[in-house]
């Protein structure tokens, strides 16, 4: 079983391994926390925030995915990362949720055909959270900017306190986005094996631990091992080359993902219409926010060049992802694998 669940290691990987840039990114890029403070703390509030919250976004991805075999979870796993893993060695901060979706959607289409009414009915909503965390990121960071600008000039502070407070808050809101991270993300790197009743739930104490939160320290371990090993190169990429940011605008861009990423880890019901729990895209989201603060200090900021790199790879990953994992499973039912 170990074997199959490999797959799940390296999604896991490669989450760390790209998305930590999208918690403490801009305050390692900005010097206020040092990488090797910034890894830790992702991995422990990634960690926490998988098995508290993990389990909604992970029941979206299983009803998704519907697999049936550990074969077919793996293999879909395998494409997903194996996608991410070239886009994190460009540096290129890309979502991990849409590689996880192209290729279940791969397996849907070579284990049936075509695409029922109801996966058609989730994807939708699938498609418009990943649509609408990138716009709201860069609302909410207009929002605070203008909030913090029209604070800053009626309660002036001094230097060093506002040095103080700025470390204070992004350590604060780093670990609030690994939370949020963990929460919401931990279903593309286990989603898939919910359901394989793979792990009975295990009582500590007066606590229970169902298979969804061991799957979710499965999955915590893969993201914080991707954390330590390889994320430098991607928190580069969005603190320091996408837009110049410096400590408070760095503060805003990660408490304005991590609010919109939070968000979307948790099921809504509106009255009729009921909004799942949806593992959306934390690069999206930050890379929104980013832009929105560019936008308030002048587009001219934003490497443009860089954005529509970035918008490219965000188009190619599902797509890339989808035939992979199709590929894959063709070959490994030729080769009898």
């Amino acid at each position: 079983m170990l074997f199959w669940l490999a797959g799940g290691l390296l999604v896991g990987w490669s989450l760390g391994a790209n998305n930590t840039a999208n918690v403490f990114g801009t305050a390692v890029a900005s010097r206020m926390l040092r990488f090797g403070t910034a890894a830790g703390l992702s991995a422990i509030f990634i960690v926490l925030g998988g098995v508290v919250n993990g389990p909604a976004a992970m029941a979206t991805v299983s009803e998704l995915a519907n697999v049936d075999t550990l074969r077919v979870a793996f293999t879909s796993l395998l494409a997903a990362g194996l996608i991410v893993a070239v886009m994190t060695r460009a540096g290129m901060p890309v979502s991990i949720s849409q590689a996880i979706v192209g290729a279940l959607i791969g397996y849907r289409l070579f284990a049936h055909g075509s695409i029922d009414e109801s996966t058609w009915t989730l994807l939708t909503k699938i498609i418009l959270a990943w649509a609408a965390s990138p716009l709201l990121a860069a609302s909410l960071a207009v929002l605070m900017y203008k909030l913090l600008a029209w604070t800053f000039r009626r309660l002036p502070m001094p230097l060093f306190a506002l040095d103080r407070w700025l470390r204070f808050g992004l350590v604060t809101a780093g670990c609030y986005g690994a939370w949020a991270l963990g929460g919401n993300n931990m279903a593309n790197v286990v989603g898939v094996y919910l359901g394989l009743d793979l792990f009975a739930a295990v009582s500590i104490g007066p606590l229970e631990l169902s298979e969804a939160r061991i799957l979710a320290l499965f999955g915590g371990a893969a993201i914080s091992l991707g954390v330590i090993t390889y994320s430098r190169r991607v928190i580069l990429t969005v603190g320091r080359d996408l837009v110049k940011l410096d400590a408070i605008t760095a503060l805003i861009a990660v408490t304005a993902q991590a609010v919109v990423v939070d968000f979307f880890a948790h099921a809504w019901d509106f009255g009729t219409f009921v909004f799942p729990a949806i593992p959306v895209s934390t690069s999206q989201a930050m890379v929104g926010a980013v832009l929105g603060i560019g936008v308030v200090r002048g587009f001219q900021e934003v490497n443009k060049r860089l954005l529509g790199h970035i918008a490219l790879s965000w188009v190619a990953t599902p797509f890339a992802a989808a035939g992979l994992t199709y590929s894959l499973l063709l070959w490994t039912r030729v080769s009898a694998f």
